[in-house]
């Protein structure tokens, strides 16, 4: 969340954002609750040092003065009391505005009101021309028995899949590469380098296999939480993960770090689980739109300086994975309405699905600053010893919508699906799915 005391010193940038992300939140309303409850907490603070002031001063007291000194204590016990009463209902409000407000936006995000404002920023690769009328990958998938959506719907329902032979090898190939580019520090400095960041370290990314249930709080502390898109998990305060990122994002949590640590980056890979509500009808065929998938998540902390700049080293090896799988694809930069509350600064990739005729959002990358890590506690020590909160970045490694834009892509008139050359050492060479 944001801090209260830059939320006073912001005060028209903070409801710009307000604005601009289309929430409903009364800033107003939060300083006057703030007033309030600094005032009952000053008043508050006096009247129990007066208490325990009187309470000490009761136990040297003479038998003649003790009377008169308990009936003191008792009224200052009163006040006490009265106090708490009055302060609790004014935190209880003042804590649920200022969970509520979102982050501020990068200036340079667009504004709009939904999805139709998101700017394109560029198109890269070309699109691929067929001598037949392209399938999508549901089709593809069920006529070479690599994907199976009526067998999931009799034993778990819509919105589910068996993934079968060689499309399950290329998935594992496609996280298999992602884990490979990510932990190799020469392709992290060439891409670094490629866009003019050489003040970043080249440092790999760490593997990471995190837990996909997390507590409550916890979730909430970080403001991911999706309301009704999260599977809870019944009697218990743990909700199943939409994202690695999730469990990853928290990893430091209590912790100070030293700045020569930073920056801290991590590859997670994790099933993932939505509930998808409010989509009925939407995206129903194949694996679109899915209550689980896999997923390989970047998840990076940084100093407070470095991470927009981190940001944008961690779309160019986003643009760097897809390049590789040959994949032509669309850089957007979402608008402040279409981004969520904890963003600063929202990307996405869209790939480009030939079946559908259209591109689809397969790449998220998300700066966050420190809005997640005051909830948790996350900091870093400055060379100078300043003690600061760690700055958060998140993004799509590769998630199931890459799977489809292969499929799709690499169709071939005879219904078979080449394997992008840089899967295939993972798959004992093989070069196609038939």
């Amino acid at each position: 969340m944001l801090d209260i005391k830059f939320i006073r010193e912001n005060v028209q940038r903070v409801k710009d954002s307000v604005r601009d992300k289309n929430k409903d939140v009364d800033i107003n309303r939060l300083l006057e609750l703030d007033d309030a409850r600094k005032l009952l907490q000053m008043q508050l603070d006096g009247a129990r040092a007066e208490q325990n002031k009187a309470s000490a001063e009761i136990a040297v007291a003479s038998e003649s003065e003790r009377e008169d000194m308990i009936k003191a204590v008792a009224t200052l016990k009163d006040a006490v009391k009265k106090l708490e009463a009055e302060l609790a209902p004014v935190l209880k409000e003042f804590g649920e505005i200022l969970y509520i407000v979102p982050n501020i936006t990068d200036p340079e995000m667009p504004v709009g009101k939904g999805e139709e404002d998101n700017v394109i920023l560029r198109d890269e690769g070309e699109k691929p021309s067929f001598a037949f009328e392209p399938k999508e990958h549901w089709e593809l998938g069920k006529e070479l028995d690599i994907l199976d959506v009526e067998k999931a719907a009799e034993v778990s329902g819509a919105r589910f899949w068996y993934l079968k032979g060689d499309l399950v090898r290329m998935q594992f190939a496609m996280h298999q590469f992602a884990f490979d580019t990510l932990t190799n520090e020469d392709v992290i400095r060439e891409v670094r380098d490629s866009l003019g960041l050489g003040h970043l370290s080249a440092k790999p990314f760490i593997p990471m296999l995190p837990p996909v249930m997390i507590r409550d709080s916890v979730q909430k502390a970080i403001h991911r939480v999706f309301g009704d898109q999260t599977y809870k998990i019944e009697d218990e305060e743990l909700n199943l993960v939409a994202s690695a990122e999730h469990t990853l994002a928290v990893y430091h949590m209590n912790e100070t770090l030293s700045e020569s640590e930073l920056p801290k980056r991590y590859i997670g890979y994790s099933t993932a689980f939505r509930r998808e509500a409010g989509t009925y009808g939407k995206d129903m065929k194949g694996m679109l739109r899915g209550h689980q998938f896999d997923k390989s998540e970047m998840e990076s902390f940084t100093t407070a300086e470095s991470g927009a700049d981190e940001q944008k080293l961690i779309l160019g090896l986003q643009e760097y994975m897809v390049k590789q799988l040959g994949l032509p694809y669309r850089v957007v930069q979402i608008c402040t309405g279409d981004t969520g509350a904890p963003d600063y600064q929202q990307f996405d990739i869209e790939c480009w699905l030939p079946g559908q005729d259209a591109y689809r959002e397969t790449h998220t990358t998300d700066y966050m600053t420190d809005y997640q890590t005051r909830g948790i506690n996350s900091y870093y020590k400055t060379e100078a010893g300043e003690r600061k909160l760690l700055h958060t970045n998140d993004a799509t490694a590769f998630a199931g919508r890459p799977l489809i834009a292969i499929m799709e892509v690499y169709q071939q008139a005879d219904g078979t699906i080449k394997i992008p050359e840089v899967l295939q050492k993972y798959m004992n060479g093989q070069e196609v799915i038939k």
